[in-house]
């Protein structure tokens, strides 16, 4: 029942235009989607090259599956290279320890015979 103001059951006038703008805009949207046959009875217009939107879903859904799928097998590929510098690494860092030690030594050596006198005068 609508009144002077513009109103109908007990609405205000100015909430009328909004709900009708909501219902068109949900409406159209229904008629985009499918869904306007089974919830508003109108006919479904075709739609040529558009896949339906359980179809785009269906496929975002998988190219994300994908990519996390590629994303994981790189994170995999990183973990085996950074295994094998690893081990390349510890099998250096065994080279290197003996040759550290021996570099050492030989330094300790080098200093010993360098300090020494060159020709020892005889005591006596």
């Amino acid at each position: 029942m609508t009144d002077e103001q513009g109103t109908s059951e007990g609405s205000p006038g100015f909430i009328q235009p909004w709900i009708a703008q909501l219902r068109k805009i949900t409406e159209e949207l229904a008629r985009m989607t499918g869904l306007s046959e089974s919830v508003f009875a109108r006919p479904v217009p075709s739609l040529p090259g558009l896949p339906l939107p359980g179809a785009i879903s269906a496929a975002q859904m998988n190219a994300i599956a994908s990519a996390v799928a590629a994303q994981r097998s790189s994170i995999a590929a990183l973990q085996a290279q950074l295994t094998a510098f690893d081990e390349q690494l510890g099998a250096l860092e065994g080279i290197l320890g003996p040759l550290a030690e021996w570099s050492r030594k030989w330094a300790e050596f080098e200093r010993l015979v360098t300090n020494a006198p060159q020709n020892p005068e005889p005591n006596g």
